[in-house]
């Protein structure tokens, strides 16, 4: 069987820390798994659009299939109800887990103003998606757990996101 956990959000909402911290935990436990940070795919310039992330996706999930894993953690900025529904298909999985990172939007813009360089030309833009997005986001279809970020640390909701995990038999 092969199971996907997809951690969705907008920039700022804490994908990546929650993937580290739940790839920690699986690892912990003896977990085999795939933890893939799909924005690392896009790096370079001028960023490459979903589209052309999703293929790169597919691609890697396929590699590591054939490496035997079935247990794939993915990080992604999904922006509409296609695009998640294509990164669900993307995995191949029978089962899956969709979780939504969420913060308000001032949060959100404050993360990214810390932790993207100054000198980056794309950071104010960045800033204005992550704002537009804090509310769009949530409200996708076909989300299964929405988690606040705001007053929680990684390891938290990572613990939270592997009790989710358990109940749908995933691990």
């Amino acid at each position: 069987m092969i199971a996907a956990v997809v951690l969705i959000g907008a920039p700022g909402a804490g994908k990546s820390a929650v993937l580290d911290a739940l790839a920690m935990l699986l690892e912990q436990n003896g977990v085999e798994h795939g933890a893939i940070e799909s924005e690392e795919l896009t790096r370079g310039f001028p960023p490459l659009p979903n589209a052309a992330l999703l293929e790169q996706l597919a691609a890697v999930v396929d590699r590591q299939l054939g490496a035997g894993r079935r247990l794939f953690l993915v990080a992604f900025t999904a922006e509409s109800d296609a695009e998640l529904r294509a990164v669900l298909a993307v995995t191949g999985a029978q089962r899956t887990l969709v979780v939504c990172l969420r913060a308000p939007a001032d949060v959100l813009a404050e993360r990214v103003q810390e932790r993207e360089p100054d000198a980056w030309p794309g950071k104010p833009a960045l800033i204005a998606h992550a704002r537009a997005l804090a509310g769009e986001v949530p409200a996708l279809d076909g989300i299964d757990l929405v988690l606040d970020t705001g007053a929680r640390d990684a390891d938290d909701l990572a613990r939270a996101v592997l009790a989710a995990m358990r109940e749908r038999r995933i691990v």
